[in-house]
């Protein structure tokens, strides 16, 4: 049995562990620290496999990306504000909150 991801946490390796949080109809977000930004992410939820963002692909400060976990990351849409609203994240994707 896998021990509990912590919520944050940097890993030895320089990645960052970030555990989704439930945020609407169907999809999970991701909120990264200031700190952490600019650093591999790795997401993780119970139940589902973790997902790993690239270094250099997870969104700066006060702004959002939505992350389909079937795409490569150079093919993900880009990086723009983050939404006040509901928003349409499509199922087998985070939203990731720089």
């Amino acid at each position: 049995m896998a021990a509990c991801a912590p919520t944050t946490g940097l890993q030895s390796d320089g990645s960052v562990v970030v555990r989704a949080e439930r945020a609407g109809e169907g999809y999970y977000q991701a909120s990264v620290p200031q700190a952490y930004v600019g650093r591999a992410l790795v997401i993780t939820r119970p139940w589902a496999r973790p997902v790993v963002v690239p270094r250099g692909f997870v969104p700066p400060p006060s702004t959002c990306r939505v992350w389909r976990i079937d795409v490569a990351p150079a093919l993900q849409a880009p990086f723009g504000p983050c939404p006040a609203g509901p928003i349409d994240v499509p199922a087998n994707a985070y939203l990731i909150r720089g």
